[in-house]
């Protein structure tokens, strides 16, 4: 990974994502960890990496609208926050198509993860690369030695904003924040 282009280190990681790897990479936010959404055996692993209770549903990362209505429904509150703050550092949680869960989105304000996503071509999982109920990492330095370990491809480089997105539930109206963080609404 060191001494790597950043179009390599793009390349290698697309590369990885579209076999079921699990990847660290920088976001617009905080560093993330991830993984195809749609992966049966990269989605169960990466919870496993993280000792993440596995009823704690992980945001899914979006690079354009389309993915996001063939999976969920958008309300028009949903809209309103879409089209005032992505992309950006806020999740937006709708309900699924089928009715049955909840799902977290976020489209990035990152040309990295934007690359990696349309690399893959289809939406990643990105949450914080941290193990549960520990610090989340701002910056490569701060990543966790042992997390490292346990992943196929950590990206280097830099996190804009350094704070988590900021959660909001829009199945409610008006929205309900569930985690405050970069985006004040």
């Amino acid at each position: 990974m060191k001494d790597q282009s950043l179009e390599d280190q793009i390349k290698e990681a697309v590369r990885i994502l579209k076999k079921g790897g699990v990847v660290i990479f920088p976001t617009d936010t905080v560093y993330g960890i991830g993984c195809r959404f749609d992966d049966k055996d990269a989605v169960p692993r990466l919870y496993k990496i993280k000792k993440t209770p596995s009823g704690q549903p992980f945001p899914i990362l979006v690079s354009s609208l389309s993915q996001i209505e063939d999976l969920a429904i958008i309300y028009k509150t949903a809209e309103e926050l879409i089209k005032k703050f992505w992309p950006g550092a806020l999740t937006i949680v709708l309900k699924s198509k089928n009715g049955r869960e909840k799902i977290g989105f976020r489209m990035p304000d990152s040309q990295l993860v934007k690359s990696l996503i349309d690399g893959v071509g289809v939406p990643i999982i990105g949450t914080s690369a941290n193990f549960h109920g520990h610090p989340t990492p701002k910056s490569y330095k701060e990543l966790n030695p042992d997390l490292i370990k346990l992943v196929d491809f950590v990206m280097e480089g830099e996190c804009e904003g350094g704070v988590e997105s900021t959660v909001v539930d829009a199945t409610f109206d008006p929205p309900k924040v569930l985690r405050r963080g970069a985006i004040t609404l």
